[in-house]
């Protein structure tokens, strides 16, 4: 196999076992960085995330391959079903692994145990195996056996209590389950790691990666602040504890009135900037805002103050003279704003994904990009099974009397099971 500078995990195979979001989003960068990605998933329990998000068309009869969420997490793999419950389906999996140096999984902490996936075991199909187990609390611990979902993992790992604002008092989770992508980036770093490691001394690795504790090694500051002052963070929302302004402003151009901008103000200078940005309005000499201090303990009024000016001017047109001051702004996009701004277009970060069903749509590239490297994504999500020849014939050996075998068991199939085409859904309204 050539070597790819820009995928440079080309050559390493992946057993991915994991579902719905912090696992198939590990396994994406590892198949985005160039590792052969295998989705195995079972016949009669497969990744519910290919029932989220479905396109904004009608369903297509084979509607399990066609969702917007599984795509995003599963795009550039290969698709195995395959019952690991069965005799038959481990025996399978057993004769895989020799060909694999990563198997992956976020399941329930016993899930592995119970279906005799041991630890132990998979060793014995391949040595210098490397096994990341992805449950949200760990291996072990009395909550070890705790199911944890992106919204738990959030507020056990204490992301909710610095949230919020201090006016209620109330936390607010995150609006995307945080802990999910977050546990997904560190395992996709553990398997990179793991592997320099077997390189040099030719020893796999079991890893044991708890979802809560990655989360929290992002609140460090939180922890010095009690640990230096027994004081826990108040809810502030978009303010800050010293600087001033500091907040995202209503701004005018939208026809729903919902265009805002962030500003931030660090210092005396970027102070400066700000008001030349507003045409030194005679309110912005005033005493109480000549210094940082100032500004912070009447950060009230000047909330209202700026927000009167950015009302008046598009988000868009304060951004470039924020810039041009060098003061830290940033339009707050939407989402579909997202597809066509300027800076991100230029660096090519979106790219077209092709689906037979569902059509052509645009998809964020690569989380970083090596030099050398082309577009990002080469192969849409796979259908359920696409690859069970490739792989069980291909890679494996299995004759097709002994594939024909295993469907008629099934132990492997080509849709999920007790799953109906879309022609024979029940009629109901459209939504569009």
């Amino acid at each position: 196999m050539t070597f790819d500078p820009g995928r440079p995990l080309s050559g390493v195979r992946v057993a991915d076992l994991t579902m719905i979001w912090a696992g198939p989003y590990a396994a994406k960068i590892l198949a985005d960085l160039g590792a052969d990605v295998i989705k195995i998933e079972s016949p009669r329990a497969w990744d519910n995330i290919r029932t989220l998000i479905p396109p904004p068309v009608a369903p297509g009869e084979r509607w399990w391959n066609t969702n917007f969420y599984f795509h995003e997490y599963s795009r550039n793999k290969r698709s195995l079903s395959l019952d690991l419950a069965s005799d038959s389906g481990r025996s399978v999996f057993a004769q895989l692994l020799p060909h694999c140096d990563v198997v992956i999984e976020n399941y329930r902490t016993d899930v592995m145990d119970n279906l005799g996936l041991t630890y132990e075991w998979l060793r014995e199909q391949r040595e210098d195996i490397i096994v990341v187990g992805m449950a949200g609390f760990g291996k072990t611990g009395p909550e070890k056996d705790a199911v944890g979902y992106g919204p738990i993992i959030e507020m056990m790992s204490g992301m909710t209590s610095t949230s919020g604002y201090g006016d209620d008092g109330v936390p607010y989770k995150s609006g995307i389950s945080y802990g999910d992508p977050i546990a997904g980036i560190a395992a996709s770093a553990a398997v990179s790691t793991a592997l320099i490691h077997r390189q040099r001394t030719g020893q796999g690795q079991y890893i044991d990666l708890a979802q809560r504790e990655v989360m929290s090694t992002l609140l460090g500051e939180f922890y010095m602040d009690w640990s230096m002052n027994r004081r826990l963070p108040e809810h502030m929302g978009t303010d800050h504890d010293w600087m001033a302004p500091h907040n995202v402003y209503r701004c005018a151009g939208a026809d729903d009135g919902d265009d805002w901008i962030a500003i931030c103000v660090r210092s005396d200078a970027e102070w400066a900037g700000l008001k030349r940005a507003m045409g030194s309005p005679d309110w912005a000499e005033r005493d109480d805002f000549s210094d940082q201090i100032l500004r912070w303990e009447h950060r009230a009024e000047l909330d209202e103050l700026v927000g009167s000016w950015t009302s008046e001017h598009s988000k868009t047109d304060i951004f470039a003279a924020l810039h041009a001051e060098r003061v830290p702004s940033s339009p707050v996009w939407k989402m579909l704003e997202m597809m066509h701004e300027p800076h991100l277009k230029a660096r090519g970060f979106y790219e077209p994904l092709r689906h037979p069903e569902v059509g052509i749509w645009q998809v964020h590239g690569w989380l970083w990009r090596a030099d050398g490297a082309g577009p990002c994504v080469v192969a849409p999500a796979p259908d359920f099974g696409a690859h069970n020849e490739e792989i069980l014939g291909g890679l494996l050996g299995l004759s097709r009397t002994e594939q024909d075998a295993l469907a008629a068991e099934g132990v492997i199939a080509d849709r999920p099971a007790n799953t109906s085409p879309a022609s024979e859904f029940p009629a109901t309204p459209s939504l569009l």
